[in-house]
């Protein structure tokens, strides 16, 4: 797997762009694992971009740039017109906004604002699609299936857990191994299952499933007696 400098790669994707879009292009920031500095040799590049406008040949144009720079295999992101990111779901404003590192352009005014109703909508309903998914894939899915798709609904925990401390707290705490020793009982049993998978560590599947499926639970459970 081919060893990236991130800040090479974003620098001549932005050179690229702004050849390609020239004034059309608003913004460029850099998400996931490279922006926490959590990658690791398999990570995508989350790439957010926002041009003026966007049609199907700019959708065509965008995957011929990035299609040019090494890597293209584990190229991922976000892109949006710049109406439709105005206009975006609130609830999902805070994870964007703390989750993006500014490259190009500001994100923060392209963007509506959000309050704390928000943040709560974001929890709830991811917490919602994770119980959804678990008790679908249980039933629906087989053996390799489920550890598959339990890979991916673990990478949602971080984010959650995120929008949870900075609920209480007012502090948004970017990296799992901050954000590890802030937590007791199940979310900081969800969190460290979490960090196990992504490493690539050995972990007992039926016992990362009960976690994450009580934790699940708990999240209705608690809504109940608030």
């Amino acid at each position: 797997m081919q060893t990236i400098n991130i800040e090479d790669y974003v620098n001549e994707l932005i050179k690229r762009l702004r050849l390609k879009f020239a004034d059309r292009l608003i913004y460029v920031g850099l998400q996931g694992s490279f922006r926490r500095g959590e990658a690791n040799e398999n990570s995508d590049i989350d790439i957010m971009v926002t041009l003026d406008r966007l049609s199907v040949a700019d959708l065509d144009s965008y995957r011929d740039v990035i299609a040019g720079i090494p890597c293209f295999d584990r190229s991922c992101g976000f892109i949006s017109g710049q109406e439709e990111l105005k206009h975006w779901q609130p609830y999902e404003i805070c994870q964007l906004l703390h989750e993006t590192k500014d490259y190009y352009g500001e994100l923060r005014p392209l963007l509506p604002s959000f309050g704390k109703d928000d943040v709560r909508s974001y929890i709830g309903i991811s917490i919602g699609n994770l119980y959804h998914m678990l008790c679908h894939g249980r039933i629906h899915a087989g053996p390799e299936q489920r550890a598959e798709a339990l890979l991916s609904l673990y990478k949602a925990v971080s984010y959650i857990l995120q929008n949870s401390y900075y609920l209480r707290s007012g502090e948004w705490i970017m990296t799992k191994a901050e954000l590890l020793p802030l937590l007791h009982g199940l979310d900081r049993e969800v969190l460290q299952m979490a960090m196990t998978m992504k490493s690539n560590s050995e972990y007992d599947a039926e016992k990362a499933y009960a976690i994450l499926f009580d934790w699940c639970r708990q999240f209705f459970h608690d809504k109940a007696t608030e």
